[in-house]
């Protein structure tokens, strides 16, 4: 989860870069974007991970 933290820190500069450089706005909505979704990907990772834990563990016992 870690991961998570540095996606969402690289998202928030992002957005904040898009406010307060409006020339380059639309390529730092873009990259903030692209970390939002990468976090995204990071919750999904570890959501999977856990139900395989929980799943291996109903079927052993």
């Amino acid at each position: 989860m870690k991961d998570l933290v540095q996606c969402r820190k690289l998202e928030a500069k992002f957005r904040q870069l898009a406010v307060s450089d409006p020339t380059k706005r639309f390529i730092w909505l873009a990259e903030a974007e692209k970390w939002e979704h990468e976090a995204e990907a990071e919750i999904a990772s570890h959501f999977e991970a856990c139900n395989a834990v929980r799943t291996t563990d109903a079927i052993d016992q």
